[in-house]
């Protein structure tokens, strides 16, 4: 590798996060899309840390859960919606429960209800 590009080298992801941005700021079409699924990708991240935290391959948290490791993916790859069911067997077989809830009142003071599933 020359000295040149090891200087314009960036970290992995961050052309990506640029792109993304710069999609963000030009485009309402695809700022829509990614608010839509920014919840999934939150949901996403929490079950790669945990699976990873037990050890578990995504076949491993298939058979734990009852479904598929097509199902698994999907959840992982943060563009699946999940049903309130999947996420109590996801729950479950992370060795925890899916907690659904809703803010009431303003943003600064929210009074939170909240569900265990």
């Amino acid at each position: 590798m020359t000295r040149h590009a090891m200087n314009t080298a960036s970290p992995v992801g961050t052309a990506v996060s640029r792109d993304i941005e710069h999609r963000r700021r030009t485009s309402a079409t695809f700022r829509t899309e990614y608010d839509r699924l920014a919840c999934f990708e939150q949901l996403a991240r929490i079950v790669v840390m945990r699976r990873a935290e037990l050890g578990l391959s995504q076949e491993d948290l298939a058979k734990r859960m009852g479904s598929s490791v097509s199902t698994i993916s999907r959840i992982e790859s943060g563009q699946h919606a999940t049903s309130a069911m999947t996420l109590k067997r996801l729950g479950e077989a992370l060795e925890g429960r899916a907690v659904i809830g809703f803010d009431f009142g303003s943003a600064k003071r929210p009074k939170r209800e909240l569900v265990s599933l």
